[in-house]
């Protein structure tokens, strides 16, 4: 491939209200909940990748303001070099992403940040050379830029690598889509990767077709947050991200293992599994009080429906930290065909490391359902495969595997299943239920490969709520019931 420069499109960041957005994601209730429980991050190291401002008159900037108080007892660190002074666009996204008080991560400490141009080419992913990507000791980058390679297989280059990254290294990026309608191939198009768009709905839908592989028709984005641009939602859902590794670094919960950088990581810090929380944590309907952008019409046009179960605007809906700390608080909980209990918990979550040759079905099933009003809202996510060690083969093959998820009322028995709810995209690397439950039945979820056999992995995460009541209600309620008093502990 002829290394050619990209060309970037920045995404500027509006001035923001940090303590409203706050309450519209959650981190205001879990806060008042848990208290000084709350994890903020503190031992996950973190990378934000910069679009460069300036000309070559004047200089280019990338950085932001490392000797503001808002960054004060941070270890920034410039890891392109020569960064001419600081950019305000990525100021304000430091600040939403690690900030000291504007941040739901702000314990933060260790940041490494690039240029956009560096990291895409010589500085991290090194496309078209043969050669791996650097191994980061990073565990969260944020992407709150888009742009394009001036060739298509440029793109298709850094895609791959970047997906390469997130399945090989655990390094979760998250990756703004564009403001507005008109889509960018980078790096919203990549399959492993959280990408993020506004509530508003204002921004890129949907993947643009680059090759046989990365085709146009699969679900971007994959969860909003409620900023007025995705410049700013982008950070609110990487800090949310470093927020879940905490957490589930600091639960130590299911098994090991080493990942490249030297670090060892739990079942709950996989890429697939903090994906599949945050969007089965996201609100499908929204009451946000500092921001008029709602979601109050999730699915209801046949027009938005998808085929693995989201909405074509909204992706699994708007980031909620609230239920995100639910799920992972109730840990990982294996199949039947794994050894696991007969009965799961209503939050929870799982992580496969083998799945498709030998087994090709995974169940969990639900206890009965013992109260009215209740939602179950669930998402599995898998990695695209990329398969090729980039030190010996510049080139990769994209390997999609297909997996079903599916809900079945199991009340009358073995031979008596009743399908109730399916997602079956054929396209999508995530499949998503959400549905309503009838009380005093009792339901299973269903993993399902599909195809040839293959040996994969994938993070489940699902929980089971009331119907979400207006933002503005909830502290009145909170006194009644403690965090996990609306889940039934379901035991043999």
């Amino acid at each position: 491939m002829k290394k050619t420069l990209p060309l970037l499109a920045f995404l500027m960041l509006p001035s923001q209200t940090y303590a409203d957005y706050r309450d519209d994601i959650a981190y205001t209730q879990l806060q008042a909940e848990v208290g000084t429980l709350v994890p903020n991050a503190s031992n996950i190291r973190v990378t934000q990748v910069e679009a460069a401002i300036g000309d070559d008159e004047i200089g280019y900037a990338w950085m932001p303001d490392v000797n503001s108080l808002s960054f004060s007892g941070k270890n920034i660190i410039d890891k392109t070099g020569g960064s001419n002074g600081f950019s305000g666009h990525s100021n304000g996204v430091a600040n939403t992403f690690f900030g000291n008080t504007s941040s739901i991560a702000s314990g933060i400490e260790n940041i490494d940040v690039y240029s956009a141009e560096d990291w895409l080419l010589d500085g991290f992913l090194k496309p078209g050379q043969p050669e791996n990507p650097i191994t980061s000791s990073s565990r969260v980058a944020n992407h709150s830029w888009v742009g394009a390679m001036t060739e298509t297989d440029g793109d298709v280059f850094v895609l791959k690598r970047l997906d390469w990254v997130v399945e090989k290294n655990e390094f979760i990026q998250v990756t703004a889509m564009n403001n507005g309608s008109v889509n960018k191939p980078l790096l919203g198009n990549a399959y492993n990767s959280i990408s993020v768009g506004r509530t508003d709905g204002n921004h890129a839908q949907g993947t643009l077709t680059l090759d046989t592989e990365y085709n146009s028709g699969r679900v971007r984005p994959d969860i909003v947050a409620p900023a007025s641009s995705t410049s700013n939602a982008t950070p609110m859902v990487s800090a949310a991200v470093a927020i879940l590794l905490d957490q589930a670094n600091n639960a130590a919960q299911g098994a090991t293992t080493v990942i490249e950088n030297g670090d060892v990581i739990y079942n709950g810090e996989r890429s697939e599994v903090v994906k599949a929380i945050v969007m089965a944590g996201a609100d499908r309907n929204t009451s946000n009080t500092a921001t008029t952008a709602q979601i109050v019409d999730y699915r209801e046009d046949v027009l938005t429906q998808t085929d693995n179960g989201l909405d074509s605007r909204f992706g699994a809906g708007q980031l909620n930290v609230y239920n995100n700390y639910q799920i992972m608080e109730a840990g990982e909980q294996d199949s039947q065909q794994d050894g696991g209990s007969v009965l799961i918990d209503q939050f929870g979550y799982d992580y496969d490391e083998s799945f498709g040759n030998d087994q090709r079905v995974a169940n969990y099933q639900f206890d009965s359902i013992e109260a009215e009003g209740l939602q179950l809202t669930a998402s599995l996510v898998w990695n695209i495969n990329i398969a090729a060690d980039f030190e010996n083969n510049v080139w990769a093959d994209a390997i999609l595997y297909d997996l079903n998820l599916s809900l079945f009322d199991v009340t009358d028995g073995v031979g008596n299943e009743l399908l109730v709810s399916s997602s079956n995209s054929s396209i999508d690397n995530t499949e998503n239920l959400w549905y309503f439950l009838e009380q005093d039945r009792d339901y299973q979820i269903q993993v399902t490969a599909e195809g040839d056999d293959f040996n994969w992995d994938y993070g489940l995460a699902w929980r089971i709520a009331p119907v979400p009541v207006p933002a503005t209600i909830w502290m009145f309620i909170t006194g009644l019931v403690t965090l996990f008093g609306l889940r039934k502990k379901l035991v043999l």
